[in-house]
């Protein structure tokens, strides 16, 4: 298995937005990359990965037939419903799937999120199950009905002590006997199918230029210049002549989705005094706010002007004087919103800390190109001072820590695959420490090609990270070990048959032979309205 990185353990005290922001999106990033779609084989269903999220199957919804005599369809494969019932795969699936979840100890808390899950996952199984099957057929495969009445022969439920009994299977229903018969030779035909398509291996030169990506490990010295680092003063001249974003004003609002007519009339009550605006925000309005009166708190121009549909709209609010009311304002499509001024317009005080932390943290969700540019500045500078001395000696020099990582591998991505339900990596990664800021720089392919491309001991060209900007030189060249790359070796085909079942069952839900109508039907059958 990989092997775990020591990596240095920080909290959230005394970080910035900043910081915040950029860890927040390394640990989205990280969760993106553990948790894939999960890939079920057909006939028997293989769960390896769902959710972290803790669900209970919703119950009470039909299992019979529509109001047109149907059982109801939440699709099509090349014309063929997606049909749910009650012995049907689709059903199987349901069961299995929310069998599967309860034993790992899945919360039993009521949540139509669950169903939605278990139900999804379902129809998806089955949809693959049935254009498989369609393949299969297409292609003209069969199962003679001598192999069908073997594996009729083995199943319990047609045997007395050990042995299949010709008196028992008699004795079950014919429809039953029809029902397993074609289960059964719909299983075979998938699974030869299947098979064929599974055929498929790497070859010996393949594997070996893949476990060669292991070979090269490079470790490094440099500098990270963070935009949570990014100068007061740059920030305060920035924000100074950007003024008018930060300016803020205590609002209240009703949002009528009806009609422009309909606000319109809310509007002439409230200016006639026979609705105050809290009863019409209670009454009328359709947003979060209306429990509060309409109480929006206080604004920033910078937040508010994207409720607009033309920003001159939301500079005229701006202008209100405390206790007016605006127009009229179409804010979208299908809504119209009425504003009352609680406290009027004002400046900005970039005197305050948390002032100028709004702006660093407009400026690295909006404006990153500011920022960035200064650590470009920053790093050039650096790189002018780096050979005329040491590069711990031109980081000092510069303001900078000169700091050390690695070794790193050519492992873009951290491509991985599942194994009996664990999640295992393709290549594995030497022990390293690892600081925060370059978390997330071994998915980055400017970093790993500037990382791989620069000769030992030269200064690279500075790579804009998501946070910061790094500039490195190599110090140590090592070779990866034969059980490193012998590792690679092995897991290699299990990663291949992995991406060629994603592949199947990705080109399929993809396909346009599939009529998705999942969503409106579950949302027909699982809704109140519907119970």
């Amino acid at each position: 298995m990989a092997s775990s990185e020591n990596k240095k353990q920080t909290t959230n005290n005394g970080k910035s937005p900043i910081e915040k922001k950029a860890e927040n999106k390394k640990t989205e990033s990280s969760l993106k990359r553990n948790f894939r779609n999960p890939f079920v084989y057909i006939g028997t269903i293989v769960i390896l990965v769902l959710t972290i999220i803790a669900f209970v199957l919703i119950p009470g919804v039909s299992t019979g037939t529509s109001s047109g005599g149907q059982a109801p369809s939440f699709g099509t494969w090349n014309g063929k419903r997606i049909e749910y019932s009650s012995d049907s795969y689709f059903a199987d699936q349901v069961s299995q799937i929310n069998d599967y979840l309860k034993q790992q100890g899945m919360d039993q808390s009521q949540s139509q999120l669950y169903a939605y899950q278990v139900w999804r996952l379902a129809f998806q199984n089955t949809v693959v199950r049935t254009a498989l099957l369609d393949s299969a057929k297409r292609a003209g495969m069969k199962v003679s009905e001598q192999t069908i009445d073997e594996e009729i022969a083995k199943d319990v439920q047609f045997q007395v002590d050990g042995k299949f009994s010709l008196e028992k299977y008699n004795k079950t229903p014919l429809a039953t006997r029809l029902s397993i018969r074609n289960r059964l030779r719909d299983d075979m035909l998938i699974q030869n199918y299947y098979g064929d398509l599974m055929a498929v291996a790497p070859s010996t030169a393949e594997i070996e230029f893949v476990s060669s990506m292991a070979k090269p490990q490079r470790s490094i010295q440099y500098v990270d210049i963070s935009y949570a680092n990014f100068p007061e003063d740059k920030t305060i001249e920035w924000a100074k002549a950007n003024e008018s974003l930060f300016r803020s004003i205590g609002l209240s609002k009703i949002t009528i989705t009806s009609s422009q007519k309909d606000a319109e009339k809310v509007l002439s009550q409230i200016k006639a005094n026979s609705l105050s605006f809290e009863d019409a925000a209670k009454s009328h309005s359709k947003d979060s706010y209306a429990d509060k009166g309409g109480d929006m708190g206080t604004r920033i121009f910078y937040d508010l002007k994207n409720e607009f549909q033309n920003e001159k709209d939301a500079d005229a609010v701006m202008a209100l004087k405390k206790g007016e009311i605006s127009p009229v304002y179409k804010i979208s499509n299908n809504a119209w919103a009425i504003y009352r001024v609680n406290s009027e317009s004002s400046a900005p005080d970039f005197s305050k800390q948390s002032v100028l932390d709004e702006v660093k943290s407009y400026l690295f969700d909006r404006e990153k190109s500011v920022m960035e540019s200064w650590a470009l500045a920053k790093a050039d500078e650096f790189a002018a001072e780096a050979p005329k001395s040491s590069f711990a000696q031109a980081a000092k020099k510069t303001g900078l820590e000169a700091k050390t990582a690695g070794p790193f591998i050519l492992n873009y991505g951290k491509p991985s695959f599942y194994f009996y339900g664990q999640q295992v990596g393709l290549f594995q990664e030497p022990y390293r420490s690892l600081d925060n800021d370059l978390v997330g720089a071994e998915e980055n392919e400017t970093f790993l090609t500037t990382l791989f491309s620069t000769p030992k001991g030269a200064i690279s060209k500075p790579v804009v990270l998501d946070a910061s900007v790094v500039v490195m030189t190599v110090t140590g060249d090592t070779e990866g070990t034969e059980q490193e790359t012998s590792y690679t070796k092995f897991a290699y085909p299990y990663f291949f048959q992995t991406a060629l079942e994603s592949q199947i069952r990705n080109t399929i839900l993809s396909s346009k032979k599939l009529k998705d109508e999942f969503n409106t039907t579950f949302a027909r059958l699982f809704t109140p309205a519907a119970k």
